[in-house]
């Protein structure tokens, strides 16, 4: 059965131990307007809801529906509960950090007679703030911001440790990070916002010469820190690195190409795994280089050394196993082929 709104006032008020004459004096009304209202006879003015609510402890939804919003309630107290949570795991944070900060800055100064490895774990605390705490103080473009400001922050640690270190390495690590960085999030961000609406059809292919571009950068740091240092004594990066990267760079655009085509996903498929059977063993019946364990892995590709009578000797293993890899995938485009022309011609007699 129902509630009235009389009864709901009437139980509501005994609920906070109040007489008729309690309630009125602090609605600043008389005993029997109160009454009336909980053997509704009348209602009270409505300007005297919100004071009545509070009064009562409930909401002014409660109280006009004549109802306890229990699921309202529900929410509130999870919310409530939240904050809580979340008050007490920043505090815990920021009491962590005080009491690992202090000690160091006390403990180099006595030893060191100034700060010197203090500021590493200075900077290192600066990165731990940029994963637990500041989040929450960022509320709009958090998908940039918070990888941007993560990723700064540990630059700035990288930067303390080469100084501390005397190390010249801090660019290689930087973009090493700054290309895993763009790897995992430039295709989502392209995808997420509106201010690249135009061209998020044409997201895999920015992702990926934004990728290679990057890359290419990070290569030519390496080569020159290579050869800079005594690492190797001849540049790599023209003539072994950069025409490596810029074919993986073609094939991949040229396979997602084929999403462009008006085929069936079967059809595309098949065109797929001939591409990638193509590009991974055709160029090492050609190549040829001067690094003796690089051409040993190259001509362990090379289907054309296979010999699948001899399974023991190391020269045949590997082209082998390869020539085993490029007959499966080669019948799988077949496959894939078949059904998928077998489709079509289906849907087109239809």
């Amino acid at each position: 059965m129902e509630k009235t709104f009389g009864s709901f006032l009437r139980e509501k008020r005994q609920e906070k131990n109040l007489t008729q004459r309690e309630l009125a004096k602090i609605l600043f009304v008389t005993e029997s307007a109160v009454s009336k209202w909980e053997k509704d006879v009348s209602h009270p003015d409505i300007t005297l809801l919100p004071k009545l609510a509070e009064t009562l402890g409930v909401t002014e939804h409660e109280l006009i529906t004549a109802s306890v919003d229990n699921e309202s309630r529900q929410e509130k107290a999870q919310a409530r509960k939240w904050r809580r949570l979340s008050f007490s795991w920043d505090l815990f944070f920021y009491i962590s950090y005080i009491i690992a900060l202090i000690p160091c800055f006390i403990c180099d100064l006595a030893i060191n007679k100034g700060l010197t490895w203090f500021w590493i774990v200075l900077s290192a605390l600066v990165l731990s703030f940029s994963f637990t705490n500041l989040p929450k103080f960022i509320k709009k473009y958090k998908l940039v911001l918070i990888p941007l400001s993560q990723f700064l922050a540990l630059c700035l640690l990288l930067a303390v440790c080469a100084i501390y270190t005397k190390g010249n390495w801090l660019f290689i690590a930087a973009i090493s990070v700054f290309l895993g960085l763009i790897i995992i999030f430039l295709p989502i961000i392209i995808s997420r916002y509106k201010f690249f609406e135009k061209v998020q059809k044409y997201n895999d292919f920015i992702s990926i010469a934004v990728d290679f571009i990057v890359l290419n950068i990070l290569l030519i740091i390496v080569d020159h820190y290579c050869v800079s240092n005594g690492f190797a004594t001849n540049h790599w990066y023209l003539p072994l690195a950069f025409p490596i990267t810029l074919v993986v760079y073609l094939v991949l655009n040229l396979l997602l190409s084929i999403k462009f085509l008006p085929l069936s996903r079967l059809l595309k498929t098949s065109i797929v795994l001939f591409l990638i059977n193509l590009f991974l063993y055709i160029p090492p019946m050609f190549i040829k280089v001067r690094n003796p364990e690089l051409q040993r892995g190259i001509t362990g590709a090379n289907i054309l050394k296979a010999d699948l009578s001899v399974w023991k000797a190391d020269p045949t293993l590997e082209p082998n196993v390869h020539l085993l890899i490029f007959l499966t995938m080669l019948t799988l485009s077949l496959t894939f082929l078949t059904f998928g022309f077998i489709k079509h011609i289906k849907t087109k007699n239809k």
